[in-house]
């Protein structure tokens, strides 16, 4: 991923945020993996929406946790802990599609089809295209073959 495509995605979720009628607060510069073991965190108080992100992830996990955290600020997902196991699935599965649709949706992926028409589109085009890593390329490609909107 270029610091440009994240760059964009961080002013997009900013701006989404604003148009929810809160004030979005992220910082990607803090030592959140150290001190807490995780990649991101979210926490709303008031109106302010504040994201952590963590400093030491590659540009393409920073944008892929920045998505995770902005649909944890708009979303219910609440504490895991206290769902039965089928609920906390639903919502993980759903949170996922989320951050796959809001990536890269599906006009993007029909112009790259469209690009690469005389090959077989894969995975591959969305780490060579878009800097994905490759999971997470794969999940995105099965996401839309799935949907019907690129051939398996």
């Amino acid at each position: 991923m270029h610091s440009t495509a994240y760059e964009d995605l961080l002013i997009r979720i900013e701006n989404d945020l604003t148009r929810t009628g809160l004030n979005p607060v992220i910082s990607d510069t803090v030592p959140l993996h150290a001190e807490t073991e995780l990649d991101g965190v979210t926490f709303i108080k008031g109106e302010n929406v504040f994201i952590f992100i963590d400093k030491d992830l590659d540009l393409f996990s920073k944008a892929k946790t920045l998505v995770e955290e902005y649909f944890h600020a708009i979303s219910d997902i609440g504490n895991h802990l206290d769902y039965d196991s089928i609920r906390a699935h639903n919502d993980e599965v759903e949170a996922r599609e989320s951050v796959i649709t809001y990536m890269t949706d599906e006009k993007q992926i029909m112009t790259l089809a469209r690009r690469y028409a005389d090959q077989q589109f894969g995975a591959w085009v969305l780490v060579e295209e878009l800097g994905y890593d490759p999971n997470f390329a794969n999940e995105t490609i099965n996401y839309y073959q799935t949907r019907g909107v690129i051939p398996f």
